[in-house]
Formats: structure tokens, C-alpha cells, sequence
């Protein structure tokens, strides 16, 4: 590597358009000094703690002249944060950046055209790019998982990618459960090794850093892959409250004390009004306090109400929203804009359109938007913690109810966050808990969310000396004298040991009666269990197929005894398996599990513009439509448009009992067209934007699409992709758009063998492997579809045998696949990969000196494993053949019973074996590289991303 590496105030410019602050560059060049991040990072909020991404980024990019064995610089960076963000500047952050690097890689301008800042970006991006094993990618991806379905996940163990996502999506992938995941070992080996995590408010998650440490102590002697700094997961903790117990935290110190601008921002105005209150209803409490509010601003501000609970934050918001009709008709009062609503019960179409309001360049609340910049009405944002962390708002006025010492840090610092604001005032209601009966009427001592601490709250307040407006002052420079140490108690977490931990690891038959992974992460007092539902116009009947697939941005998590608590007794409740595409068998509410996918139609309501509310009758719009087509199912249609085409999608489709007969092509096609005139008629359905709408409909064409086990549906012009294929009982993953490639033998069986065994070894040899690895790895990737050689599955691919060789992928169109597959003969539900394993043990049987006997348990792991199946059995499918597969292994003929009803019982202790030596995720990491490998090199020949270019 001879690529020049800027110093990190250069590329903090070229990203930032302004120089780090003092402590930014401070902790990039403690970082890059000591080879190791502190343990906490405690500048206070508003400070810029996002920049801790660009100094993770140019630290790595530091290191790519070392060896892969020499790097200590991860090559993840995960931004944890415990709720689902809404308004997340960090997120955004990142994405900025990547596109900045991506733009900026390899640059060819001439001398004349650059620039230091464009120089700092080419040679960052350059460096990063280097530590990729694919050619063809980004020099930084950028990944958000949103909800618990993922539809994105990192596809190469050496790309440098950041990773944001919420607790329980990172907690669940690194304990081998992963909400959304279809690959759980290849999730948790992302998680839980090479990866920083930065964890943005610890006091959020209190259990997750203490758990790294103990899963450590399950393992003991296991052979690292990767150096000490690489082989687990490091978290770093971000927080303005700090924690007592941090063995090394990193603060402000006297350069920055005397940095103007952030003098500006400890110091800035936060003078807090105490009101308490001794009964009552707390949202009108808020309600009346933001209406005082309003009324004594001399001019249109910005307000931001905290509410504690989602409950409270939807009652806030439905009276301020009657406020808002009452004021716009009052000639005396300054006007209102409709208050929004964020309570992080809302999927992403929702959030753009929330988000697109309140970051308004000129009627917003975002710290980027000019204090001088005058209003014309008020701005009222209604919102729970999901605003405490990861929003870099600025509001004029803050209004809150009682909440514990590091929430209220946190809420202040979205009150005059950059010190513009003068005149900035927040109001801290303090209501007692209300009352409850539990056989008799007492009185509550502990508030929701923040059981005890807010009494301690309101004594430190009371004690606090007033200014002589009677505010008190609660600059960041002062807020923690005022407040003093936070008082909530973090709770206990259950103790990790390793029986538990080894029924997490076996991911392929998940025992019954499992330790659920939330408390271990989440603590036992309020284990985060929820379930994502998303909201669809066709519910496929169990055993078929979700159509779209099923995708993080129109899910919302919510909490499983929520959900349960709107659901009525005997409703019906449609759940996604494992593979986010096949329907499970229908169940009752009381079956209900933490992780469930929940499919809900339309009509049910419970969603509405602001997101989960379990008063919503009306119906919920289908985000997954645009761009993909539309269901022909009566009741669909009925749900969508509310009109009855039964008859009309009965001419096209036919019946069970009746076949179109090929007479009636001319009466077909009518049909279909009119239900082209019938959709296109219909006024704009509730909820869709009517130009959204008028797209839709004139996209459909009169062309159908059937697909077995799937509904049929019209197709559009231009379809949007559906993401990542699905990798499911019947191989899709054997399926590409076109055999027309330039290099046509990768669709053969030895070629594409070949292909993925050298990616697999620039993968490991990029990840930092030590070199009798990366050949075991190599040898197991050109070895991994071997199987496929069996008889009945080249049927499968091949019906005609028009290539005269083994082939490893077919270019038939999918809705064809099933019945191919029934006529080759392979059982429903076989795994070519059992085979290619049998035909592996049956080499190694010939070659009793090949390698040492856990290189030679990994071999037959590495190919068993590598559609994620094998841990610790391959599933047997209904049988019985009395055929042989054959095939060539390092040019020995082998051969083996294709029988797949037999099941290989050595396969449980191999992978005992492999997991004692390797550890869970060492062992996970090695399965990532060859199924990553086998999915970039599958996946260039359907035109994605790849080094297969």
C-alpha cells in the first residue's frame, strides 16, 4: 500500500466541510496511538459524538498497509442504540460519507481539479478499498436495520461496513438468534467478531457490555482466528451520564474548555420551570404546559414534548392536534402548524414524511437550521425517548414530565443544542404515580420507565438555587452538579453459561423450551419481547408464500404484550417463517413468540400517519405494492379498492375445478383489461398520495405473473428489485437471471466451484486467516456443490441436458422451478449439500493423511454448513432412492448413497468438536466467508455487485 493516508483533521474536513473539534482529533489520535478505543466516551451531548464514526473509519483506513494478520482496526463499525430512530442523524451521517467515498475512489482528475479535501477522500477511499477480497466493491457500505425483518446484511466478511441497527437487532444476532436473520450463524459471526460496537447511550443498555465479556468466559481454549482486538467484539460506550464502573473514559479537557463554539454550547441558555403537580392527568398536564408556553412566546418557536410512554406521548398529540384546528381559527394567537408525532412505533414510509417536516430547512426544528431564520407558526413535536439519543434537533422550548437524571440530560440537550436560543426555556412537570388496584386501591411509588428515580429528580430540583426569574439553571456546564449521579439501577441480567450457550449455537433445529436471548441483553425486569408486524392487501394462506417479500422498512416492532392486548381471543394471526417468505401455520395470540414476523391485512387497522395506534380502524396503505405489481385475489382487491372483481379474476385465473380452456384466450385477455379500467377508476384509496397512486395503477400492465406458491398477480413496467433472493428449502439460490455470462463456465459445476474457492481464500487471506485455514477454506468452497451431481438434481437444472456437463445453475424462470423439480425426481425439502458432504467423507476416507483431524472436521462442516443447514443436522426429506451420487474430488472418483431420508449422525459431534476448538463464533466466521463467497459469486451472474464482474 503506497497510498498516502491524510491526517485525520484532513478528512474530517473533507467529509464535515469544518475542522474536528479538539477532542475529536484528540481520541482519533489516542485511538491510532494506543490501538485500542476507551471504554466509555463521555463529552456531553450535543458534542458531536457521531464523529466517532470518521475516526473508526480513518483509523482503519490507517491500517491497510498492514498485513491482514497485523490489523487491529475492525473491519465493522456497529452503531447500537436501544430504540428505533426515527430522525437519525447518524444514519444519515454515515451515508453521506460512504457516497462521498464512493464517489472520490480511484479519482482520476487532474491536477488542476483537485483539491486537499477531494485528496483526503481519493486516498481514504483507495485504503479502504484495498481491504476488500471483492474488487468491485464500495470503498465503505452502509447498513440500516430497521424493525425485525433484515433484508440487508453485510455480504462480505472483509468489506468495511457500518452496521446501524437497535439493541435487540444486534443483541439477537450475536447469541445466534437474529430477529429478521434467514443465516443466523453468518449474522452472529458479524456481530460477534471483528466489530466495534459503538454503543450510543449506554445507560439504554446496560447488559450488553457486561455480556461480551461473559460470553468470553464460556469458551475457554479456544484457538483465536484473528488477533486478540479482532477475534470478539469491542464496545465503547457514548454517553453524556457516564458510568462509575468504566475502567478508562474519555472526556473534554482544557483545549476544549476554551474552544469557542463549544463554550458556546455548555453554556447555553437551558432555564427549567418546576411545576408540581399532586393529581391529575399527565397529558393534559403537558397539553396545558405547551399551551402557556405557546401563548407567552412573542413570536412563532419551536416546542418539543417528552412524554414517557407511547400511551401518553398518543394522548399529547391528539389534543394538541384539536389546538391546532382551535388556534388557526383565533385571530389573536400566533397560529400552529399540525403537531407531529414520534414514538418509534412507526415503519419507514411513515418516519420519511415525519422526518421531512421537522428537518425543514425553513419551518424544522433540526440544529442545522438558522436561528434567524424567522416562523410563521408554531412547531410542536410530541415525542418519547426514541428522541433522546441519535436526533440532533434544536427546539426553543421543551416541555417534559418526570423522568429519570439521565433521560433528563438527554432532553435538554435537544433544547438550545447549539447555544442560539437566548430566551430557551423548558418546563419539568412532576405528577406522583397514579393509583391501581390490586384487590384494594393503593397508591403507586414507582413511575413507568423510570420506576423511582424521578422523586430523587424533584428533591435535587427543589434543592437547586433558583435564578431570579425563579428558572433554574441547567446549562450542560452545570446540569450534572444539579442533577448529581444517576440514580436508576441497571437490574440483573441472567448469567451466561455455556449449556445455554450451546443450545443458542445450534441454529439449524432449535430445541424446545430455549432460553429466550432478550433478558441477556435487555435484563430480566423489561426484557425487550417484541414482534414485527407489517401490513398487507393479499395474507397468503399457510405453506405459500409472501408476495413481495417481506422487508425491514414496512415493519414495526412492537411489544409483544401490546400486541397481544389489541388482538381479540380467537383471531387468527398469520406468522412469516424463518425465511421471511414461507407462511407458518396459523396460530392464537397466546402462541405468540419474541422475534414472530406477523402479517396483518389492511382492514385491521392499528396503524395510522404517525404510526402504531391501537385505536386506528381505517386501513393502512401497502408500501410493499409500488413497484411490484398487484395481487389478483379477490379479497386483496377488495382491501385495496374496495370493489368486487371476483368474477373478472375468475375468467383469468380459472378455478380449482376449472380450466381455462385455450379457446378462451380472447375472453382472458378482456377480463384483464378490465380489471385494468375497474383499478384505474377508483378515486385515490385512503392514506396513498394521490400522485402515488395515479403511478401505480398506469405502471400495471395487462400481463400476468403466476408463480407456484405464490399469488398471481398483474405485472408492472418497470419492477423495483426485491432485494436479496431468498435462500429456502428448494435452492433457489441455484437459480440466476441469465446463463449469458461472459465467463459461461461459472454456471457449470466445476467452474463455479472453482470461482467460489478462490473468492473464499482472497476472503480469508483479506480477514487475516492464518494460511492452513484459508486452503481449508478454499478446498471446502470448490467442494460445497459437489452434490449436485446427483442424477436427479442435474434433471432438476438441466431437464434436457443441453451443456453436456454438470451444471451448478439454471436459468429457469422460478414460477417453473417446483414442477421441475417434481419431475426430476429430487424429494421435496433435499439438500444437495448433504451430498456434496458424503461425497467429502467418502475422499477423506481414501486420504487418511490429509491434514490433522479438526482441518479435516472442518472440511466436511464448511461444505455440510454452507446453506446454513448442518448445526448440527442436516434435516432428512422423504426418500428411499437406492441410487449412488458420484463425483471427483482432487481427481479421486468418489461415490456415496444418495439416499437424503439418511441422516448423518456424526455430524452433532463434528461440530461439537469444531466449536470447542473455534469457539461459536470463530467457527461462524469461517461458514461466512464460504457462504458470502458462494452468494457474490452466485450473485454476479444476476448482474449485483460483485468481484465477479
Amino acid at each position: 500500500m503506497t497510498t498516502p493516508l491524510p491526517t485525520f483533521p484532513e478528512f474530517y474536513r473533507a467529509v464535515n466541510d469544518r475542522d474536528p473539534f479538539p477532542w475529536q482529533d484528540r481520541l482519533a489520535r489516542d485511538v491510532a496511538a494506543n490501538e485500542s478505543w476507551p471504554d466509555e466516551i463521555g463529552v456531553p451531548t450535543g458534542m458531536g459524538k457521531t464523529a466517532c464514526l470518521e475516526i473508526a473509519i480513518w483509523w482503519l483506513a490507517s491500517q491497510a498497509d498492514r498485513t491482514p494478520e497485523e490489523r487491529t482496526a475492525p473491519t465493522r463499525i456497529w452503531w447500537v442504540v436501544n430504540r428505533r430512530l426515527l430522525v437519525d442523524s447518524t444514519a444519515e451521517q454515515a451515508e453521506r460519507l460512504a457516497k462521498k467515498l464512493d464517489a472520490f475512489r480511484n479519482s482520476s482528475s487532474s491536477e488542476g481539479n483537485k483539491t486537499p479535501d477531494s485528496d483526503a477522500l481519493a486516498m481514504v477511499a483507495e485504503r479502504l478499498c484495498s481491504l476488500s477480497a471483492g474488487r468491485g466493491e464500495p470503498p465503505l457500505k452502509v447498513i440500516s436495520l430497521r424493525g425485525g425483518i433484515a433484508s440487508r446484511t453485510p455480504t462480505d466478511p472483509s468489506c468495511p461496513t457500518v452496521i446501524l441497527c437497535t439493541l435487540p437487532m444486534y443483541g439477537s444476532r450475536l447469541l445466534f438468534r437474529g430477529y429478521g436473520s434467514s443465516l443466523r450463524a453468518v449474522d452472529a459471526a458479524m456481530a460477534g467478531t471483528d466489530s466495534l460496537v459503538l454503543l450510543d447511550e449506554a445507560h439504554l443498555a446496560p447488559h450488553l457490555r457486561s455480556l461480551t465479556g461473559a460470553l468470553g468466559e464460556c469458551m475457554p481454549g479456544v484457538q483465536p482466528l484473528l488477533n486478540s482486538q479482532r477475534s470478539t467484539a469491542t464496545v465503547v460506550t457514548l454517553t453524556a451520564t457516564g458510568d462509575p464502573a468504566s475502567k478508562s473514559r474519555f472526556d473534554l479537557d482544557d483545549d476544549d474548555q476554551r474552544h469557542g463554539v463549544i463554550r458556546q454550547r455548555l453554556d447555553a441558555t437551558k432555564r427549567l420551570d418546576l411545576e408540581v403537580k399532586e393529581s391529575g392527568d399527565i397529558a393534559r398536564h403537558l397539553v396545558d404546559g405547551t399551551i402557556r408556553l405557546m401563548d407567552e412566546a412573542s413570536r412563532p418557536a419551536s416546542f418539543l414534548v417528552f412524554a414517557n410512554t407511547p400511551k401518553t406521548a398518543r394522548q399529547v398529540f391528539n389534543r394538541l392536534e384539536k389546538q391546532a384546528k382551535t388556534r388557526k381559527s383565533k385571530k389573536t394567537s400566533i397560529p400552529m402548524d399540525p403537531p407531529q408525532l414520534l414514538t418509534g412505533l412507526t415503519r419507514e414510509q411513515e418516519a420519511e414524511c415525519i422526518r421531512k417536516h421537522i428537518v425543514d430547512p425553513d419551518h424544522g426544528m433540526a440544529a442545522t437550521r438558522s436561528a434567524t431564520t424567522p416562523r410563521e407558526r408554531h412547531l410542536v413535536v410530541v415525542a418519547t425517548q426514541t428522541l433522546e439519543v441519535g436526533a440532533d434537533l434544536d427546539a426553543e422550548y421543551l416541555i417534559t414530565e418526570a423522568c429519570g437524571v439521565r433521560a433528563l440530560t438527554q432532553r435538554l440537550g435537544r433544547l438550545n443544542r447549539l447555544g442560539n436560543y437566548a430566551d430557551a426555556r423548558a418546563l419539568y412537570i412532576h405528577l406522583p404515580p397514579g393509583k391501581r388496584r390490586g384487590g384494594k386501591e393503593k397508591t403507586e411509588t414507582v413511575w413507568p420507565v423510570y420506576g423511582e428515580e424521578p422523586a430523587g429528580v424533584l428533591q435535587r430540583l427543589k434543592q437547586c438555587p433558583a435564578t431570579p426569574d425563579g428558572m433554574i439553571n441547567l446549562s450542560p456546564r452545570r446540569v450534572a452538579d444539579v442533577l448529581g449521579p444517576p440514580g436508576d439501577a441497571p437490574g440483573r441480567a441472567p448469567e451466561v453459561l455455556p449449556g445455554i450457550l450451546w443450545e443458542w449455537v445450534k441454529t439449524t433445529t432449535p430445541p424446545e423450551g430455549e432460553a429466550p436471548v432478550e433478558p441477556y441483553f435487555s435484563g430480566i425486569a423489561s426484557p425487550q419481547y417484541t414482534v414485527s408486524v407489517i401490513w398487507r392487501v393479499h395474507v397468503p394462506e399457510p405453506g405459500r408464500r409472501l408476495w413481495p417479500r417481506a422487508k425491514d422498512r414496512e415493519a414495526v416492532d412492537i411489544a409483544i404484550n401490546e400486541l397481544k392486548a389489541v388482538l381479540n381471543d380467537d383471531e387468527i394471526i398469520h406468522r412469516l417463517g424463518s425465511d421471511s417468505v414461507t407462511m407458518e401455520p396459523l396460530i392464537g395470540k397466546a402462541e405468540l413468540r419474541p422475534g414472530d414476523r406477523i402479517v396483518l391485512p389492511t382492514d385491521r387497522g392499528l396503524l395510522d400517519n404517525f404510526g402504531w395506534d391501537a385505536d386506528a380502524t381505517g386501513p393502512v396503505v401497502d408500501v410493499s405494492l409500488a413497484g411490484q405489481g398487484l395481487p389478483l385475489d379477490e379479497k386483496a382487491i377488495k382491501r385495496l379498492c374496495d370493489i368486487d372483481l371476483t368474477s373478472e379474476i375468475k375468467k383469468v385465473l380459472g378455478t380449482e375445478d376449472d380450466e381455462i380452456d385455450e379457446m378462451d384466450e380472447s375472453e382472458k385477455h378482456q377480463a384483464i383489461i378490465d380489471i385494468l379500467k375497474a383499478i384505474r377508476a377508483v378515486e385515490t384509496p385512503q392514506g396513498w398520495d394521490p400522485v402515488e397512486w395515479s403511478d401505480f395503477t398506469n405502471s400495471l400492465k395487462p400481463e400476468i405473473m403466476e408463480s407456484r406458491r405464490e399469488v398471481a398477480r398483474l405485472k408492472v413496467g418497470r419492477p423495483q428489485p426485491e432485494g436479496e433472493t431468498p435462500i429456502g428449502d428448494f435452492d433457489e439460490n441455484s437459480l440466476v437471471a441469465s446463463l449469458h455470462h461472459p465467463d459461461p463456465t461459472l454456471a457449470t459445476l466445476d467452474g463455479h466451484g472453482q470461482a467460489v474457492g478462490d473468492q473464499s481464500r482472497m476472503v480469508a487471506e483479506q480477514v487475516g486467516l492464518p494460511a492452513g485455514l484459508c486452503e481449508v477454506v478454499r478446498f471446502a468452497a470448490c467442494l460445497h456443490d459437489i452434490g449436485k451431481a446427483d442424477r436427479r438434481f442435474q434433471l432438476w437444472l438441466d431437464p434436457e441436458d443441453t451443456n453436456g456437463v454438470a451444471m451448478a445453475k439454471s436459468d429457469t424462470p422460478r414460477h417453473r422451478w417446483e414442477a421441475m423439480r417434481i419431475r426430476s425426481g429430487w424429494p421435496r425439502g433435499g439438500r444437495h449439500e448433504d451430498l456434496s458432504a458424503r461425497l467429502v467423507l467418502a475422499w477423506l476416507q481414501q486420504q487418511p493423511d490429509w491434514g490433522t483431524p479438526i482441518e479435516r472436521d472442518l472440511l466436511v462442516h464448511l461444505v455440510i454448513s454452507h446453506h446454513g443447514k448442518g448445526r448440527p443436522i442436516v434435516p432428512p426429506a422423504a426418500d428411499g432412492t437406492g441410487e449412488r451420487v458420484r463425483g471427483v474430488v482432487a481427481g479421486v472418483a468418489v461415490e456415496a448413497s444418495a439416499d437424503l431420508a439418511r441422516i448423518d449422525w456424526d455430524q452433532p459431534a463434528r461440530f461439537r468438536r469444531l466449536n470447542d476448538y473455534f469457539g461459536p463464533w470463530g467457527l461462524a466466521l469461517l461458514e461466512a466467508i464460504v457462504i458470502r463467497s458462494d452468494h457474490a459469486v452466485s450473485g454476479s451472474m444476476n448482474g449485483r455487485r460483485g468481484s465477479w464482474k
